[in-house]
């Protein structure tokens, strides 16, 4: 029977869980504390680092969760869930698990960092000019939802409706949700500045990445998908030795996008996989992102617009805005069972999958 109690109520729970898991799997832990922010609890908030097999592995499978925040509940339960299986590594492999890359969005229970910034978003050269997004602009007016109720959600999705009739849908999905460096009260915001969370990770990266040579690097998100499955996006052009490598190692569907509810992926600015790559430039590189799919495409965008009003409109109406943070929450971490149970299953099927590849890459 799946394990249900690898699931947490709280960043701290999640947290305690997945230290006692690489402890009793004997994976070394090194944590990196974020200088100044805290969880709702108080608590101190860290990028917290396992490493399960040989410091000095040439071939090493990285499993990220948290980049988006409460999304890191499900990546946090896959990880412990592995962990506790007490797995048996090949030769000369370790495996490696970044858990709440985003500490501050998983203690909150957001998507964002403290500046409301996408950490997804925030890997760009802060001291060049940030990438351009004017469509963004013509769509702020609509996500900026002062009073949540049905008829202003109505109204805003027939203004996105008609921007997406007007310029198709892979253009909107480039303005809507690719990535903007201009409203800082918006979605999808890349920052104007590095976050510590990407200082964090990039550190996590040097100290624990330096000597592999063939490196497997995937991110744990959820909302993309159907119900109770997972999806995978593989970012490589096509043809590439990394996109044959994800094929061969997770099967057709790793690279054909079987499952994805985005009609037009966008092109996204800022990533962590794309940073993860340019950060090992000595090494083969296999990246790939799995989504736990939850609800369909429109309810997932009105739970991104409903994470705005949340923080800046949010506090003048407590009583709507608790009511609106559970449907959020649903939205990106769902209670049922059922939903719990395919998690952990199917993550034990990829992260496997993901390890014997590298082994044997």
């Amino acid at each position: 029977m799946p394990d249900n109690g690898a699931f947490s109520d709280s960043y701290a729970e999640a947290r305690e869980k997945f230290a006692e898991a690489a402890r009793r799997a004997g994976a070394k832990l090194t944590s990196y504390k974020h200088p100044s922010e805290r969880g709702p609890g108080g608590e101190a908030l860290y990028l917290d680092v396992s490493v399960l097999g040989p410091g000095t592995a040439s071939r090493v499978f990285v499993v990220g969760s948290g980049t988006h925040g409460i999304e890191g509940y499900s990546g946090s339960a896959a990880q412990r869930a592995w962990l506790r299986g007490r797995p048996r590594l090949p030769k000369d492999t370790a495996v490696v698990f970044f858990h709440a890359q985003n500490p501050w969005g998983f203690a909150h229970k957001t998507r964002t960092t403290e500046e409301n910034v996408d950490l997804n978003r925030n890997f760009v050269d802060f001291s060049r000019l940030l990438p351009k997004n004017p469509g963004y602009a013509e769509l702020q007016e609509a996500i900026a939802i002062r009073d949540w109720n049905e008829e202003s959600i109505a109204g805003a999705f027939a203004k996105l409706d008609a921007y997406r009739e007007r310029v198709g849908e892979k253009a909107f999905s480039d303005a809507f949700n690719g990535g903007q460096y201009t409203h800082q009260d918006g979605i999808f915001y890349g920052g104007a500045r590095k976050q510590w969370a990407n200082s964090a990770f990039r550190a996590a990266v040097e100290t624990h990445l330096e000597r592999a040579r063939h490196v497997a690097f995937l991110d744990l998100h959820t909302g993309i998908g159907p119900w109770c499955e997972h999806i995978y996006i593989c970012f490589h052009p096509e043809g590439s030795p990394a996109r044959e490598r994800a094929r061969a190692w997770w099967g057709e569907r790793a690279v054909n996008l079987q499952g994805v509810t985005h009609k037009k992926l966008a092109t996204y600015q800022g990533t962590i996989i794309d940073a993860f790559a340019e950060m090992l430039p000595k090494a083969e590189v296999t990246s790939i992102v799995v989504e736990f799919g939850t609800l369909p495409r429109r309810e997932m965008q009105r739970a991104g617009l409903a994470q705005r009003w949340m923080r800046f409109e949010g506090p003048r109406d407590p009583v709507l805005a608790a009511k609106v943070r559970r449907e959020y929450e649903a939205a990106f971490y769902p209670a049922d069972p059922e939903w719990r149970a395919a998690v952990l299953a199917q993550s034990k099927d990829f992260i496997d999958r993901g390890v014997a590849g590298i082994g044997g890459s």
